[in-house]
């Protein structure tokens, strides 16, 4: 008989739960499945039925966090050649921000490498649609990829730091303050090269 998706989700969230609670504290190779079902609830058996191992568990939680992401540049990138770089910047933040506990650490100090690598691999067509880095005529591919770095490792650190504060600053005041403190500098230089 096939469990109902109610129940599988129920009981998903619950281990991932279990495990998150784990993973704030301690490195991922000092969490066992032992720990993770007895502190969820359950016997070693249903976490098998979703798992191979605490591993697997953890790359699941990534690639569902890092596909919603992607989702919703998609859908950004497909409306139009202009860009409304505040409104998609609230998305996203409303995004991360609904799944913060685990955001805010995959994007810390503790988090996966790998995470903030594929994070901004899949932010960066918005970025750069909205920086024009890529077809800016007088920068060379080093400084190009240079460029990209720097906005991309600066777009993911505040959002770690605002993570950790949201619920004192709103999303739509984090905005005004990246347009108007970082983004101004990018329109000044886009003018100077201009002349």
């Amino acid at each position: 008989m096939k469990k109902q998706p109610q129940v599988t989700e129920r009981t998903k969230a619950m281990l991932c739960k279990a495990f998150w609670s784990m993973y704030r504290t301690r490195p991922i190779e000092k969490i066992t499945v032992r720990e993770i079902t007895e502190k969820a609830g359950y016997n070693r058996g249903t976490f098998y039925l979703y798992y191979r191992d605490v591993r697997d568990m953890f790359s699941q939680i990534e690639d569902s966090l890092l596909d919603m992401i992607d989702e919703l540049v998609a859908d950004m990138l497909v409306d139009d050649d202009r860009i409304d770089i505040e409104s998609n910047m609230g998305v996203i933040l409303k995004a991360a921000k609904s799944h913060s506990r685990y955001m805010s650490v995959l994007l810390g100090d503790k988090g996966d490498p790998t995470f903030v690598t594929r994070m901004k691999a899949i932010i960066w067509p918005l970025v750069d649609r909205y920086l024009g880095i890529t077809q800016s005529p007088d920068m060379s591919d080093d400084e190009r990829e240079l460029l990209k770095e720097f906005y991309l490792s600066g777009l993911m650190a505040a959002v770690t730091s605002w993570l950790k504060m949201a619920d004192r600053m709103p999303i739509d005041r984090f905005i005004t303050f990246i347009l108007n403190t970082v983004f101004p500098a990018v329109n000044d230089q886009r003018q100077r090269n201009r002349i």
